[in-house]
């Protein structure tokens, strides 16, 4: 970005995505190598699950376990339309572009053409992406069984081992760069790269057996427990504040694999007390600290609690948790402006063109499903659901491509990278969040299906013989059908979450038998019965419209439905394809745009004028006909303008407005 926008920088150039297609071709299946054999036996197990929840050195056992990825897969629908993209973009990316970088630093000649961007072999960040794009391989293969998109992978991580052979340090940029960390100079966060990096290769390990991956993965914590020891805590502490990431995640999930306590040291070496130290306290010091790069960070503590039992760190992952999403979170969910953290309930005083970087809430999404876990309380998903219905549904194009931030200064627009020349943050974690979005709809504990999210899936629960379809259109349709293709070996509930917009009442049926059972929001409600197979169970939650306030004016306002945020369509006056692609985000205007205002005004001595005014109610919108470029539209009630809203992952290509300005003095006829 440039630097009066954001500290990151960005090179821009142009491109298209071509002719991927969304599957392999028959010549690309039937000329997909070998598997290496460094990849074990269990590939397609999905280990990744089972090391989350039941490492032998694990302290505190999730309470809900989600399925293993293999037992969830996508049912034609907009997420699965959405992984099928991602996988596209995951295809279109040749391993020699990816890995030159790491071969050029390595001293291995390569002629293959650099990718730009943040990839570019100019930009202190390259090599972040190849780590993503490894942990997205897996997670697709994982969600899909896809073979060829995981022999892809498997040679990348080959190419890359013979970057490494020399003295296990692995990088696309020199060491020279953590050099230039020891004598405090200027250097674009070298452990962030690394981490994505490590992160990638445990993923290949956990998700499909490479133990070729696990085996490089350990030798980069060994280098970097190397460098780390070499310092005096304090300097170490001035290490970490050059944005570090999830290394401290990443130790410990090498922890939790191999059980060599070097690298739960390794750790808590990567404990940052600047940031931790506060949030052990319950104070909010978050103002003035980059967002994206702390979350990992705290997903980290979340993970030594897992894993030791420390519940210091139990109490750094509540307490930010709970401090983000009270305080520092969007009507959507997501978080950040211009990439940092504000004021306490700054948000009406926050509405930038580079608000809710779509990395946070990737990340945020990960730490509620720890917290899940250890807690299986609704109010999680609740959150979750609402990130990913507005944050992350809505940042794809229609060609797979990624955005970096959702803007939310009035008057912005979407922009997308390009096929080659993007390669942003959050390129990388968006590549990951449409691998795996099979990873949460479903998850259980010993006697239970807890059924989180309304997406068209199946799940196969193998030790139970239990396979469960969902089929729904939601949220464009209010009702969610659950079948019972093959019934439970034992007595099995199902738990549907009702989400906490649910406030006009849940009707729960079996074979079109309605169910008496408790339906609050923000709960479960719990259906126990003989499962056969054919057995149905139909959910109608009618969609509420409510609205969402800023705390810091409370005039400033969102509209809602269900979990949908929705925005204001402003047009698409002075937009070029140039302005939506390629560039490193919209960028303001000197002038800006007015919030739009809902004039809800009433006139003291003109009955008739009052008599058409707004209802009195907090609702100052109302559902309208649909069209065909939008199924959900909505229309502000009171007096002109009135604006036509509809949801934000909906918006393409066009200005709006996700928050507006409530207007509701009386004046004079």
């Amino acid at each position: 970005m440039n630097d009066g926008f954001s500290r990151r920088r960005f090179l821009a150039s142009s491109g298209a995505l071509g002719a991927a297609t969304l599957f392999p071709s028959k010549a690309a299946l039937a000329s997909a190598p070998a598997r290496s054999e460094q990849v074990a036996s269990a590939s397609s197990a999905d280990v990744a699950t089972r090391n989350l929840v039941h490492s032998s050195v694990s302290k505190v056992k999730w309470q809900a376990e989600p399925f293993a990825m293999p037992d969830v897969r996508l049912l034609p629908g907009p997420f699965k339309q959405m992984m099928e993209l991602n996988r596209s973009f995951l295809y279109s990316l040749p391993n020699d572009r990816l890995a030159h970088n790491f071969r050029v630093t390595a001293g291995i000649p390569s002629d293959a053409d650099p990718l730009g961007g943040w990839e570019a072999p100019d930009c202190e960040l390259r090599g972040h992406y190849v780590g993503h794009y490894l942990s997205s391989c897996a997670l697709l293969h994982v969600s899909t069984g896809d073979e060829p998109i995981l022999h892809k992978a498997n040679d990348l991580v080959q190419i890359l081992s013979e970057c490494q052979a020399k003295d296990g340090y692995l990088g696309a940029y020199p060491t020279a760069f953590y050099d230039r960390l020891r004598r405090h100079e200027q250097v674009w966060a070298p452990f962030y790269t690394y981490h994505k990096i490590m992160a990638g290769l445990i993923d290949m390990y956990e998700h499909t057996g490479n133990k070729q991956a696990l085996d490089m993965a350990l030798r980069m914590a060994d280098w970097a427990d190397t460098y780390a020891r070499s310092f005096t805590d304090d300097d170490w502490q001035r290490v970490l504040l050059v944005e570090q990431g999830g290394m401290m995640e990443s130790a410990f999930n090498l922890y939790a694999i191999t059980g060599n306590a070097k690298y739960r040291e390794l750790a808590y070496r990567f404990e940052h007390k600047k940031i931790f130290d506060p949030l052990a306290a319950n104070e909010d010091k978050l103002d003035g600290n980059h967002a994206n790069t702390n979350i990992p960070k705290v997903i980290g503590a979340a993970r030594g609690y897992e894993l030791t039992g420390d519940t210091r760190y139990k109490a750094i992952s509540e307490n930010f948790y709970r401090i983000v999403t009270d305080h520092h979170a969007y009507c959507t969910g997501g978080t950040s402006n211009g990439e940092m953290w504000h004021a306490s309930d700054a948000i009406a005083k926050e509405l930038g063109p580079a608000a809710e970087e779509c990395c946070c809430s990737y990340n945020m999404m990960k730490l509620a499903r720890h917290l899940y876990g250890q807690s299986p309380q609704p109010q999680f998903f609740d959150y979750y659901e609402r990130l990913l219905f507005n944050v992350r549904a809505g940042t794809q194009d229609r060609n797979g491509m990624l955005m970096y931030y959702v803007p939310l200064q009035p008057g912005m627009y979407k922009t997308f990278g390009t096929p080659f020349d993007a390669f942003w943050c959050c390129t990388g974690t968006g590549s990951e969040e449409y691998a795996k979005l099979t990873d949460s709809i479903y998850f259980h504990d010993e006697s239970s299906v807890y059924v989180n999210l309304f997406i068209a899936s199946k799940l196969d629960w193998k030790e139970r013989g239990l396979e469960l379809r969902q089929t729904t259109k939601f949220p464009n349709d209010e009702r969610i059908t659950l079948t019972i293709d093959a019934a439970p070996s034992q007595p099995t509930a199902l738990k549907v979450r009702i989400p906490y917009w649910a406030t006009k009442g849940v009707t729960l049926s079996i074979n079109g038998e309605t169910q008496s059972v408790a339906a609050a929001p923000s709960t479960y409600a719990t259906l126990e019965h003989p499962w056969k197979a054919g057995d149905t169970v139909t959910i109608d939650i009618p969609l509420t419209l409510h609205i969402d306030t800023a705390p810091d004016d409370k005039q400033v306002q969102s509209a809602m439905y269900g979990p949908l945020v929705l925005a204001a369509r402003l047009g698409t006056e002075g937009l070029t394809t140039s302005m939506i692609y390629g560039g490193s985000g919209p960028r303001g205007f000197d002038d800006g745009y007015p919030m739009p205002e809902i004039d809800l005004r009433r006139r003291r001595n003109n009955q008739a004028a009052a008599a058409t005014a707004a209802p009195s109610d907090d609702v100052w919108f109302e559902q309208i006909e649909s069209s065909p470029q939008y199924p959900l539209q909505f229309r502000t009630k009171g007096r002109e303008p009135q604006h036509t809203l509809v949801p934000l992952s909906q918006i393409t290509d066009e200005r709006y407005s996700v928050y507006l300005r409530k207007v509701t003095d009386t004046e004079s006829a």
